[in-house]
């Protein structure tokens, strides 16, 4: 009996150090591995694969998942907690028998809701980019407004934030920077020469792109990352981001192969490259959107909308100040408009930039539908 008792001890010992290590630092030499996304947790929910707080979403490839399953026929089920202001989940479960989406609402744990379940048939799911913005609508769904169920909407319009600026710290011994908060850059091109640039920009169409993929990596999370490796030869990152009247601050290590550290590493390698390009001073600038109006050679465009948003939109417009809306709307003018219908997305190239809001001005260089 001591002797089992003894194998039962080192085998629990060895699976108890196997954890550590995976948890801990990476010894040199050996091979680091892609963790799983971490369980999502939320009381009194079980199961969770995605949730929404606030507009920090947890999970998004899930849900990614989910979609291209459905494209493909396959049965699927998946659970959305969504926070309310107050702090309550409102669980959203999708189940899709390979045939038929069915969309499950529950507002039972919201005190200040209705309180209730509520259940939609609909046919199947559209997932809408716009420059912005990802959604993800249920469609044909019966008895309910426009015969759409808008299921999970990401936002990360860079526009809508007051601040924004970075500072990046990478290498061995930290000793590269980029700064878009003092617009300087230093590079160690050898061992006993820096380049460094005081005057180092990043235009706005890369900052657009680092605020989408940071949101997409739910950068307000929380984090756990490993910020030391026993590797002597190892990068290290730092990361401090402001937005608005606060900062988040991130230290890991190319050790750290979890799910968190290889989002944070692709944005910081997506960073690095484009800071080595020579930036172009005057990008092509675009209008997106649906057409709400056709009058001579112009279209009223509504930008960044998705159809749900445009079916919305389009009842009231005649009613509605074009104020009342967070949306921006932009006159496109000297289009040939008999090409174009109403409720047309459409994708423009324009000369110069928009002119004026609520709406603006442009003139269209080209046009084209999206499908």
């Amino acid at each position: 009996m001591k002797k089992i008792f003894h194998l039962k001890f080192l085998l629990l010992l060895s699976i108890t150090l196997v954890a550590c290590n995976t948890n801990g630092n990476v010894e040199q030499g050996t091979q680091p591995i892609v963790k799983e996304r971490p369980e999502l947790k939320v009381k009194d929910v079980k199961d969770v694969d995605v949730v929404n707080t606030h507009g920090g979403i947890e999970g998004l490839e899930r849900m990614q998942g989910f979609y291209e399953n459905l494209q493909k026929g396959v049965a699927s089920d998946l659970r959305i907690v969504h926070y309310t202001i107050e702090g309550a989940p409102i669980v959203t479960d999708l189940t899709f028998d390979g045939e038929s989406l069915e969309v499950e609402h529950d507002s039972t744990r919201d005190t200040y809701g209705s309180g209730e379940i509520s259940t939609n048939s609909c046919s199947t799911m559209i997932r809408e980019a716009n420059p912005t913005n990802i959604s993800y609508i249920a469609i044909d769904c019966k008895g309910i407004p426009y015969a759409m169920d808008q299921i999970l909407k990401v936002s990360y319009d860079l526009s809508q934030q007051d601040f924004f600026e970075f500072e990046l710290k990478y290498g061995v011994k930290l000793e590269n920077e980029i700064n878009t908060l003092k617009n300087t850059s230093k590079k160690e091109i050898n061992t006993n020469e820096t380049q460094v640039i005081a005057d180092f920009e990043m235009p706005e169409s890369v900052m657009q792109e680092v605020y989408k993929r940071l949101v997409l990596a739910n950068y307000l999370g929380e984090k756990e990352l490993m910020a030391s490796c026993k590797s002597e030869d190892a990068m290290n990152y730092y990361m401090k981001v402001y937005i608005n009247g606060g900062d988040q601050e991130y230290r890991w290590t190319s050790c750290d192969q979890s799910w968190d550290a290889v989002k944070l590493t692709e944005i910081v390698q997506f960073i690095i490259e484009q800071s080595e390009i020579n930036q172009s001073e005057n990008p092509v600038a675009t209008v997106q959107g649906y057409v709400l109006e056709i009058k001579d050679d112009r279209l009223l465009i509504g930008e960044e909308l998705n159809r749900l948003e445009y079916e919305w939109i389009k009842e009231d417009l005649k009613q509605t100040n074009l104020d009342s809306y967070v949306f921006d709307f932009t006159f496109l003018e000297g289009v040939h408009t008999e090409a174009f219908k109403l409720g047309d997305k459409v994708h423009a190239t324009i000369d110069g930039s928009v002119k004026g809001s609520k709406p603006g001005a442009a003139n269209v260089k080209e046009i084209k539908k999206m499908e």
